[in-house]
């Protein structure tokens, strides 16, 4: 799969709860045209962004210590937990998404975000220093590059696509991450360091023929270096469309979608179909028209999802979900 599909619904990868099978299940029951991995990070930190990646990295042990994932010589306990929670991820949706066919999702963590959570053995964040952000984002690269062929091996019928989270982003070209001490915060990447690290993410993913997202949360994302880092090929971005200011937002998301990226959307899906959809639809629309793109265009340019941090019961879950699905049928026209 060369592009990320579009016109469909999907979640951003993160469900409350404990028990894999149950959220597998939930998933593909719910979201059927575009599945994804379910990330239960309430089990710890083992199981929450940054270990989660500290699980697949190669020749790149890290343990937890406490208060963040620092590197050291040999994997320890901590990240042999993480792969053990990883794996029983895996195994539920291999058992109950046996048989499915068609795009699915998994997601994991960005080699900025990694870098900027992930200490060296000294104590000082692995976003500051040139080397560690290097050999990070390699073995990162490696790591997911082992993961899709993991999971293609489980779900056979799949078409998996990548999303990139990167929440720290824009904190990490801002110059806004705290430095671990508490004081004063870590220098500013400039695009072209930031962007490095992206890009051997993304390069390596796309050598063997993987579609990507990458994923921002924050409100001012970092239009240039999350677009850049896809080089000529395509992808998509995936925002916060209730957090972002939409005169801000639109111009770069404009020149994207006309070089044929596409843009998934974040929203608040009402949680009962009888409340209605004007709000979420009233703000899908507005982006529309800022873009100037038609009902038909728009809807062959997006894709609808929840914002991220999921909370509540399941059923909660399944309403949010079957939220974003009416919502994206409600823009093709159906």
């Amino acid at each position: 799969m060369s592009h990320p599909p579009t016109g469909v619904a999907t979640g951003i990868g993160s469900l409350p709860g404990e028990d894999p099978r149950a959220a597998a299940a939930l998933v593909v029951d719910s979201l059927p045209e575009f599945p994804h991995i379910p990330e239960l990070p309430g089990r710890g930190p083992w199981a929450q962004m940054a270990g989660r990646a500290a699980g697949i990295l190669v020749d790149l042990p890290a343990e937890w210590e406490g208060r963040a994932w620092r590197t050291t010589s040999r994997d320890g306990r901590d990240v042999r937990r993480a792969r053990s929670l990883l794996a029983e991820d895996l195994d539920a949706v291999q058992d109950r998404w046996e048989g499915y066919v068609g795009p699915a999702k998994l997601q994991m963590c960005g080699p900025l975000t990694l870098a900027a959570q992930l200490e060296l053995r000294g104590g000082t964040a692995a976003v500051a220093d040139a080397s560690a952000r290097a050999d990070l984002s390699v073995s990162l690269a490696e790591g997911l590059a082992t993961h899709v062929r993991d999971l293609s091996r489980r779900v056979p019928g799949a078409e998996w696509v990548v999303q990139i989270d990167e929440p720290a982003a824009t904190a990490v070209t801002a110059g806004t991450i705290p430095r671990a001490s508490g004081w004063g915060t870590i220098a500013a990447l400039s695009q072209r360091e930031a962007g490095e690290a992206l890009a051997t993410v993304v390069e390596q993913l796309h050598s063997i023929g993987v579609a990507l997202s990458v994923h921002s949360c924050a409100d001012d994302p970092d239009w240039t270096l999350l677009t850049s880092c896809f080089g000529q090929s395509h992808g998509a971005i995936s925002v916060d469309l209730v957090a972002i200011e939409l005169e801000q937002a639109t111009p770069p998301m404009e020149a994207w979608i006309d070089r044929g990226g596409s843009v998934w959307l974040g929203v608040d899906p009402p949680p009962d179909a009888a409340m209605g959809d004007n709000a979420a639809l009233a703000r899908l629309d507005a982006l529309r028209l800022a873009l100037g793109l038609d009902p038909e265009r728009f809807s062959h340019a997006v894709v609808v999802t929840p914002r991220c941090g999921l909370t509540g019961t399941p059923d909660v879950v399944a309403a949010s979900y079957a939220g974003v699905r009416r919502l994206m049928s409600r823009l093709r026209g159906d």
